[in-house]
């Protein structure tokens, strides 16, 4: 009980007296935001089509941060935190191909307003529960009226396939409200991430395919 007491009154201090720490972080979402909507449209103009399926930004509840800087070991000091924390602006990229998901690693880190701080791909390394995404922790360009700065935001970007997996791999969680899911669950959501990647690949294929051979 104590333990719950404390984190609730450490979210009710920072609901309190930190409203500007988080600023700089809508400030980063709305940049990534904006920055992959003229992608998207440039794309679309010139190509006829984009590898952008759908795009969501998030910012990390307060909450959900405070359990992570208890879980990392971190200081409750917003210097400590925005060294260590980097995925309180959050961007999710949805694609249609595996190949997309690389195509637009490639264009963030040709970018000379974004800096790939580290890579974390769950695609060709995926989680033991088979997640699959492929995570960037990034920095982005933010001009303000009297400074330039850099913020930290964390992009995943993963096919429709595999949103979908996660998306129903975190409400099955959700059901057992953290309690464990069933071993035989487990293992067939598993073999449902490997089938599901295997349609991935035939769709890439297929695709690359048709444009080798356009009628």
């Amino acid at each position: 009980m104590t333990n719950e007491t404390n984190k609730l009154d450490i979210v009710q201090t920072i609901l309190k007296n930190w409203q500007g720490f988080f600023i700089p972080y809508e400030m980063a979402l709305n940049e990534i935001k904006s920055d992959f909507q003229i992608v998207d449209l440039e794309w679309r103009t010139k190509y006829g089509y984009s590898p952008i399926e759908h795009l969501k930004t998030r910012m990390k509840t307060i909450p959900s941060l405070v359990e992570k800087v208890e879980h990392k070991q971190v200081p409750f000091t917003q210097e400590a935190i925005q060294a260590n924390i980097f995925d309180i602006a959050g961007v999710r990229i949805v694609t249609s191909f595996i190949d997309d998901v690389y195509m637009l690693k490639d264009h963030i880190e040709q970018r000379d307003d974004s800096r790939i701080l580290k890579v974390k791909d769950y695609i060709q390394n995926p989680k033991a529960s088979g997640y699959k995404s492929l995570h960037l922790v990034i920095e982005t360009k933010i001009i303000t009226s009297n400074d330039i700065l850099w913020i930290p935001a964390e992009i995943q970007i993963r096919t429709s396939a595999m949103d979908f997996w996660a998306s129903t791999e975190h409400k099955l969680n959700y059901k057992y409200h953290g309690d464990t899911i069933p071993k035989e669950a487990k293992q067939q959501l598993v073999e449902l991430s490997k089938a599901s990647y295997q349609l991935d690949e035939q769709m890439s294929l297929l695709r690359n395919q048709l444009l080798s051979n356009p009628s």
